[in-house]
């Protein structure tokens, strides 16, 4: 990919919080910060961000005194009466004309903070100071927020912080936090978006801050912000002559974050078993994916952070396409929109119909200013822009499998069309033999999968766990996955199935049918009644966190009747599960062969082998080596960006060898 050339010193500006103190463990950040984004190719510069001050209450009124008050009230009263009735009849005869309102002042444009002109890159030492820099008229995609969570977050707690978090997550850069730790509750947090996280530890042990290398661990003044206060403790828990990870201390998350959850911890102080002894042990807890607080550390993931900040694409591009992706339900679509947006050469709106055939405010004005319109889903959608298309537009329509059984392609006009997008090669052969739309338009893109955002080491024993993503439709079939954990345990009583879905009686499309109803009812009683099956059964709630989700799976099931792509099973191959599939139709052309058993027997045997970790560390990488193949995400954004170019044989090229399966 031409790229815009990362050698040039990138202006990166650290937005601090004015509530933060300047106490040992801030200013240990804050020179780190500079040194490994300086070291990344950046120079740095500062600024501060103060909240505004909070209003003062208003002073109550003082209580008024009645008129004339020399007259005693059974005089006065009647009089007050007899005035108000007269003003009321008076204002009866003569109405009062109507005011003119003033004219609608224009809104004033967003002032950017000062000291952030001209940043390729703002990180915010908060979420408060990232939305004041996003008010400001900063570049949403250009900030990033620190994320350091004093406590662990649990998804759907109040939390004043989590909300923090999720205020931002969808309009921002991303996050940067200290650890795995820290960046699960940061994703528990955001359930209105999935963020970007990039861990990068605030303090390193071999670099030494010059601002406070010498001083001593003073207390801390009261009301200091949490976030401080975590810098302090590290501070702390990094300089010679700390307790090291054998010495017991008091367990904390934020010690937790440095030390590793194996770490030796001091007894709590609870009664213990015999209601006697006043501490009880705290044990240490398996650690598998420890962070290495050290400069290299934090040199990396600045790194990484202006890798993903700055833009990609031709350096100076001849013209930037104005491109709009439209249509109902655009959740495949849109972590790969963000990534196109990101380019130099394509400006990427957003257009989320509300119903399949109901468009937005805006659908027309948006259809008139583009150079290019993705549509989404060969729906009613692709029908409408296909019927206002002009001349010199660019019109793609994806289609997925859904739409094969559907009479929306019968109304899209295929001539006004210029390429067709299709997610498996089975696919493409339907739409060629059914639809009869010509060849030379269709393009096999395989789904956008981020292989590096859930590319995250496994939970311990996480071999024995089951993953199964999405059973609202009984045609996820999952009665056979229960079929198949119930002929595991039957042998294996250590293997567990996790099942990450929106429940069925939550799809308003699902739920109103009898025979779906029924389905799920029977589902249930199955898992209340079969001693192989009660209690092996984990339903998660569902939400956008799949990355810290697919640690803990180390099997993943796709046991649908029918499939486009199962993006789901991709996911959990990529992440390191090893894949159960069952042969539904065109598995074969996507998937490789050993995935893919004869029969239930065949897949419990394959599942039970796992219980070795060496069988199953193999499997794993050759699970993850194939996604990173088959669906290449730089290939896959690559073909997007020469298709909306319009060169259409370009893009049908990234692809090619799996495209004729």
């Amino acid at each position: 990919m031409d790229t815009a050339s990362p050698e040039r010193v990138t202006p990166v500006v650290l937005l601090r919080d004015g509530r933060w103190p300047d106490l040992p463990g801030v200013c240990c950040w804050r020179n780190a910060f500079r040194a490994a984004f300086t070291a990344a190719g950046a120079s740095v510069t500062e600024t501060s961000w103060q909240p505004p001050p909070k209003p003062q209450p208003k002073r109550p009124a003082p209580p008024q005194q009645p008129k004339m008050p020399w007259l005693a009230p059974s005089i006065r009263q009647p009089l007050v009466k007899v005035y108000r009735r007269s003003r009321r009849m008076m204002q009866q005869r003569r109405p009062a004309a109507a005011p003119v309102p003033p004219p609608p002042a224009a809104p004033p444009a967003p002032k950017l903070l000062p000291g952030l002109e001209g940043a390729a890159l703002v990180v915010a030492e908060s979420p408060r100071a990232a939305a004041a820099a996003l008010a400001g008229g900063t570049p949403g995609r250009l900030i990033w927020s620190l994320a350091l969570p004093a406590e662990r977050i649990v998804q759907g707690a109040e939390s004043g912080y989590a909300d923090e978090l999720d205020a931002v997550a969808g309009k921002i850069g991303g996050f940067i936090t200290d650890s795995e730790l820290a960046r699960e509750s940061v994703e528990r947090a955001t359930v209105s978006a999935r963020p970007r996280v990039v861990v990068l530890p605030p303090l390193a042990a071999d670099r030494t801050c010059p601002s406070c290398a010498d001083a001593a661990d003073d207390e801390l003044p009261a009301g200091v912000a949490p976030e401080a206060e975590e810098l302090a403790v590290w501070r702390r828990l990094l300089r010679p002559g700390a307790p090291s990870v054998h010495d017991e201390m008091p367990y904390s998350f934020a010690a937790a974050r440095l030390r590793g959850t194996d770490a030796a911890w001091a007894p709590a102080n609870r009664l213990g078993w015999d209601q006697e002894a006043k501490t009880i042990a705290v044990p240490g807890l398996p650690e598998t994916f420890p962070t290495e607080w050290t400069a290299a550390e934090q040199d990396r993931g600045a790194g990484t952070v202006l890798a993903a900040t700055l833009p990609q694409g031709p350096a100076h591009p001849e013209r930037t396409l104005r491109t709009v992706i439209s249509g109902y339900d655009l959740k495949f679509i849109r972590e790969l929109a963000h990534r196109l947006d990101a380019r130099t050469d394509l400006d990427v709106t957003l257009d989320d119909w509300p119903k399949v055939s109901i468009k937005t405010p805006r659908t027309q004005q948006l259809a008139d200013d583009s150079d290019v319109i993705i549509a989404e889903w060969a729906r009613p959608s692709a029908a409408w822009f296909a019927e206002r298309k002009k001349p010199n537009q660019f019109l793609v329509v994806r289609l997925h499998r859904f739409e094969l059984d559907a009479p929306y392609p019968a109304l899209i006009d295929i001539d006004k069309v210029d390429a067709v997008v299709h997610v498996s090669p089975p696919i493409g052969r339907r739409i060629r033999n059914e639809l009869n739309w010509p060849a030379e338009k269709l393009v096999y893109i395989p789904n956008f999968l981020d292989v590096e955002w859930v590319d995250r080491p496994k939970l311990p024993e996480a071999r024995f766990n089951i993953g199964f993503v999405g059973m609202e439709w009984s045609n996820k079939r999952f009665d056979l996955a229960l079929d198949l954990l119930a002929e595991v345990r039957r042998q294996d009583r250590r293997f567990t199935m996790f099942v990450r879905s929106l429940p069925p009686w939550q799809n308003e499309y699902v739920w109103p049918k009898a025979e779906e109803r029924e389905y799920v009812g029977w589902c249930q009683e199955r898992i209340d009644r079969d001693p192989l099956l009660r209690g092996a059964v984990v339903f998660d709630a569902p939400g956008r966190d799949m990355g810290r989700w697919y640690r803990k799976v180390g099997n993943i099931l796709s046991m649908s009747d029918i499939e486009s792509f199962h993006l789901g099973c991709a996911e959990g191959m990529a992440s390191g599960a090893v894949p159960v599939i069952r042969p539904w139709p065109g598995a074969r052309d996507i998937y490789d062969n050993r995935w893919i058993p004869n029969s239930i027997a065949e897949a419990a045997e394959s599942v039970l082998a796992n219980a070795d970790p060496q069988v199953w560390a193999e499997r794993s990488a050759a699970a993850h080596q194939e996604m990173l193949t088959k669906v290449n995400p730089t290939g896959v954004i690559d073909a997007w960006a020469a298709l909306l170019h319009g060169d259409v044989a370009k893009a049908r090229g990234y692809f090619a060898d799996y495209s004729t399966r």
